[in-house]
């Protein structure tokens, strides 16, 4: 695959990073929506909110940590 670079900078890595930044934010976001209409439905809340929350975090987390190592080896 070719390096697309421009000015310095090299464009696929930057478009990972972004695409990782929404994916991060999205990921807590579903797990709020989740968790709430969970709650209202089991009339639980805040429980499921909060649990669901905190897996959307930590899967955002764990893909962080993957796209770091995927971006990081590609250093020469």
């Amino acid at each position: 695959m070719p390096v697309i670079t421009l000015l310095g900078f090299n464009y696929q890595k930057v478009a990972t990073i972004f695409a990782l930044s929404i994916e991060a934010g999205l990921s807590v976001v579903v797990g709020i929506f989740i968790g709430y209409y969970a709650d209202k439905y089991f009339h639980t809340l805040p429980w499921l909110t909060l649990v669901f929350t905190c897996l959307g975090f930590i899967a955002s987390v764990v893909r962080l940590m993957e796209i770091g190592k995927i971006v990081g080896s590609d250093k020469k």
